[in-house]
């Protein structure tokens, strides 16, 4: 009952909030996808995901979970450079023709930040006007999760790069070049996404959080259905992580 009457809560407030929210739905393992990119795109969602491993081969960035896929992954350059590079040349500079909204490209390193991020820098930086808001205030927001560096270190890296952050603890001017956080879900909440959640307090704690922080946060390991996209967008979450990127744009257009 204490569920129920929770997210009922929850839910009458995100309705009645002035600045109308929406979700914007985060494509988990985008390349594992039978139209890496394209599907999630196509589907206007907000952010895509594309974990990456360098290689001994000099500049060479491949996408995969694990290393038992590189032999055959797709590189970085075919999968999600070249297909930005032809949409903001089709689109006028734009994501989308017909949206103002900023595309979020969520990397995650696989292999040690060095030379893994340095090598991603030296390719997006090529491409200004498609990865650079200096030059394009519509411009990709490239944001590194996985082996981010320290947050000492973050200035090292050029300030059109964003930070996905695993924990709160960072300094004022450290917290300045994350974008927002991401936690695994079931290190709140143990919930496989059948019936109301029921003790989602350790889970909202999170998103305060985050929220108090001025930023965005997300759960990846999370279920992942029509209910659990619900729930966790009611508690506040800000991007729906999802292995469904269509359905779930599909649900929330509905």
């Amino acid at each position: 009952m204490k569920a129920y009457l929770f997210l009922a809560i929850v839910a009458a407030s995100v309705v009645q909030t002035p600045d109308n929210r929406i979700a914007k739905v985060h494509s988990h393992n985008d390349y594992t996808r039978e139209r890496p990119f394209y599907e999630a795109y196509e589907s206007h969602a907000a952010s895509i995901e594309a974990d990456i491993f360098a290689t001994d081969k000099p500049g060479e960035l491949l996408v995969a979970h694990n290393k038992s896929d590189l032999p055959h992954a797709l590189s970085l350059d075919s999968a999600y450079i070249s297909p930005l590079k032809q949409v903001f040349k089709m689109n006028g500079g734009r994501a989308w023709k017909d949206s103002d909204r900023r595309l979020v490209l969520l990397v995650d390193l696989k292999t040690p930040t060095e030379p893994t991020l340095s090598t991603l820098v030296a390719k997006l930086e090529d491409y200004p006007e498609v990865f650079d808001y200096k030059t394009n205030p519509y411009a990709v927001q490239v944001v590194i999760t996985g082996n981010i560096p320290d947050g000492e270190r973050f200035a090292d890296y050029p300030d059109f790069i964003m930070f996905d952050a695993p924990h709160f603890d960072f300094t004022p001017e450290q917290l300045k070049r994350i974008f927002m956080f991401s936690f695994p879900f079931y290190k709140f909440a143990d919930w496989q996404g059948i019936d109301p959640i029921e003790n989602p307090e350790k889970v909202v704690e999170q998103i305060k959080k985050a929220h108090l922080l001025d930023r965005p946060i997300r759960f990846w390991g999370a279920p992942d259905n029509e209910l659990a996209w619900k729930t966790l967008f009611d508690m506040g979450a800000d991007y729906i992580n999802t292995d469904r990127p269509k359905a779930c744009v599909k649900y929330f257009d509905r």
